[in-house]
Parts: structure tokens; C-alpha cells; sequence
């Protein structure tokens, strides 16, 4: 009976100081967010998202750091690795945010591994994350993504730093895409399995068709209106239409009313390339 007595005395206790424990740890963990500089915090300290939030997209890290050095247009931040990492200093400027050498700061770095946001530690993160579809594809250099969503089609500007990999976004599969404070897209992902199958089945589509080659007569071109696309006038048998293009295009403004030429088509009809029928387009 002792024995039974003495055993549930000492389970009461570790119960206690594990109790106790868990909320030190918490408190202490809520100090130094809150006092970061002054104490210093737990460089390289990070959390994974696994799943999508308000906020936050899958294979997010938010990743706890301190400012080195600030120069030119870049932070010096070092979050626990041998080597620091750099950031831009253009998204605080957008932003209103202010950082100076030894300040905490936390870099939320998507699914590979790249640098999307970053923001104060005490400061609460006000992303938007929204699901949707591409409208068009988007090419290297674009700025804008125009997505379809439940309420309807909504236009973003790309980030600078994002428009690589918003790039490669496809059209058709649903999207996650993830906007900062002052509402550029920084990052982008497919939103469930079915969609990177979709994915898949359109890079297989797209690899057996390649891209289609029409030999036309050049008509004439309309400039880029605001949405960034122009059209090509062309004949083709004996029926003028207009094709969509994504300046730059090259020879564009070497070409007459009337020549002959080949354009090189992507799979949602835009002309990539032109080419005479003595030049064949390159692939």
C-alpha cells in the first residue's frame, strides 16, 4: 500500500514539474519574441507549414534571424548557417518597414527555398493566400497574372522575385497563389494532388505536340494594349485573322505587309516566334 502510495506521489510530481516546465518554456519562448534584440534569440529557429492557411502556402518556413548589415539595396541576415542570407531591402520599402543592424526579424522562404516575405517578429502577417486558375501563361518578364477565381477574375502585379516561378505556373490546374501587405504575388503552388496530375498530363501534351509551325502572310501588327498583349494580323488562306503575342518579339519590326512568314505557336495560340521560310523557327 505504501509502495502504491509512494509511486502515485511521484507521478503527481513529475506531472507537476513537467507542467511546470511546459509553461517556462512557453513564457520564455513569448520573452524572447518579444525581446529579441536584447537577449538574443534562437538563430535558424524555424516553423514548416503544412498546410495551406489564411496566410501561409504548404512547404512555407518561417525562419528566425538577425540583421548583420544593411547596404545598398540588400540585408545581411544571419539565421544560424555558416553562410548569411541576403534579402532584398525594396519589399520593407514598399511595405513602410524599417529595420536597422541587430533587429530580429523572421523570412518566411517557400517550397524552394526561396526568399517570399520577411517581417518583424512581433508583427502579425497580413498575406492573402486565394485559389485559383491562370487565365493566360505567363512569360518571364511579366508582371501581371490575371486570375479566375469563385468571385470572379482578379489582376495581380508579380513581384519581382517571383515572377520565375509564377512563371512556370501552368494554365488549366488550380492554383495556390500567396500575396504580401501591399498585394503583389510572391509565390505560387499547385493547390492538391489532381492538380500536379493535371499538370503532369499537360507537360506530357505539350512535349508530344511540341509547338505548331503556320506558314501565313504578315498583315500588319496592333501594339500592346494595357493587359501587355498584341496581335499579329495574318492571311492565311485567304482569311485575315489576329493572333495574340507577349512582346518582346523578335523580327517584329523588321517585317512587311504582305511577306511571307512562319510563326511558332505555344499551346494556348500565342505566337512565340516569326520566322522567314527560309530561316525555320527554333525550338
Amino acid at each position: 500500500m505504501n509502495q502504491i502510495n509512494r509511486q502515485t506521489i511521484m507521478i503527481a510530481v513529475l506531472a507537476l514539474v513537467l507542467g511546470e516546465t511546459n509553461i517556462a518554456c512557453s513564457a520564455s519562448s513569448s520573452q524572447r519574441e518579444s525581446t529579441s534584440s536584447q537577449r538574443g534569440m534562437e538563430l535558424g529557429t524555424e516553423r514548416v507549414v503544412s498546410e495551406p492557411t489564411d496566410n501561409l502556402l504548404p512547404g512555407n518556413q518561417l525562419v528566425l534571424g538577425r540583421i548583420n548589415n544593411i547596404r545598398s539595396n540588400q540585408m545581411e541576415i544571419d539565421i544560424g548557417n555558416p553562410q548569411p542570407l541576403f534579402v532584398p531591402l525594396k519589399p520593407a520599402q514598399q511595405k513602410g518597414q524599417t529595420f536597422k543592424p541587430g533587429d530580429a526579424i523572421v523570412v518566411t522562404i517557400n517550397d524552394h527555398n526561396a526568399v517570399v516575405d520577411y517581417h518583424h517578429p512581433e508583427e502579425v502577417s497580413h498575406h492573402q493566400v486565394l485559389r485559383g486558375r491562370l487565365k493566360t501563361p505567363l512569360t518571364v518578364g511579366l508582371d501581371k497574372a490575371v486570375i479566375e477565381t469563385q468571385q470572379g477574375d482578379k489582376s495581380f502585379i508579380v513581384a519581382d522575385r517571383a515572377r520565375g516561378k509564377l512563371s512556370a505556373m501552368p494554365v488549366g490546374p488550380e492554383l495556390l497563389f500567396m500575396a504580401d501587405e501591399t498585394g503583389q504575388l510572391v509565390d505560387a503552388q499547385l493547390a492538391s494532388k489532381q492538380a500536379v496530375q493535371e499538370s503532369a498530363e499537360l507537360n506530357k501534351a505539350r512535349i508530344k505536340g511540341a509547338h505548331r509551325q503556320m506558314r501565313v502572310i504578315f498583315n500588319g501588327v496592333e501594339a500592346p494594349s494595357a493587359d501587355g498583349e498584341g496581335r499579329l494580323k495574318i492571311i492565311e488562306q485567304g482569311r485575315e485573322q489576329k493572333l495574340p503575342y507577349r512582346p518582346p518579339l523578335d523580327k517584329l519590326d523588321r517585317l512587311q505587309a504582305g511577306q511571307d512568314v512562319v510563326l511558332l505557336m505555344d499551346d494556348h495560340g500565342y505566337v512565340l516566334e516569326i520566322a522567314t521560310p527560309e530561316v525555320a523557327p527554333t525550338r
